[in-house]
């Protein structure tokens, strides 16, 4: 009776912990990527071009941070606060994985920006922060 009290502990035991470790792994808890940015907003390279740099790294289980060299990051763009984001731009990070792009700004009116990186290799999708670009 005592062994079969211990298996059946034993096997509950296991049957938890498995599906604790399947709610985890599900794409919603999955870590996010670091995306750093500065907002080009006095980073005017011509009349209406401006200069994107932003850096990508995947924090470890240690606490280091390694880049995200050699991959794809997303420029999005939307008009207004309502309509959906659009890709602009792919850049590849470069070994150190830091991005660099020129970006336009509309002759009228505003437009939203963000910076963003897709789910791969353990990491969920990482959006950068929300900042926008116009003239006065």
């Amino acid at each position: 009776m005592r062994k079969f009290r211990a298996v059946l502990a034993a096997l509950v035991t296991a049957l938890l912990v498995a599906g604790a470790l399947s709610v985890s792994a599900s794409a919603g808890s999955l870590p996010k990527r670091i995306i750093d940015e500065v907002p080009p907003k006095d980073h005017q390279v011509s009349y209406n071009a401006f200069k994107l740099k932003g850096t990508v790294t995947e924090p470890q289980l240690d606490g280091t941070a390694l880049p995200y060299a050699n991959q794809t990051v997303k420029i999005l763009k939307k008009k207004c606060g309502t309509c959906k984001w659009k890709a602009v731009k792919k850049v590849k990070t470069n070994d150190s994985g830091v991005f660099k792009t020129r970006i336009y700004a509309p002759d009228r009116g505003r437009w939203k920006w963000r910076s963003k990186v897709d789910h791969s290799n353990g990491y969920g999708n990482t959006k950068g922060k929300v900042w926008t670009l116009y003239f006065e």
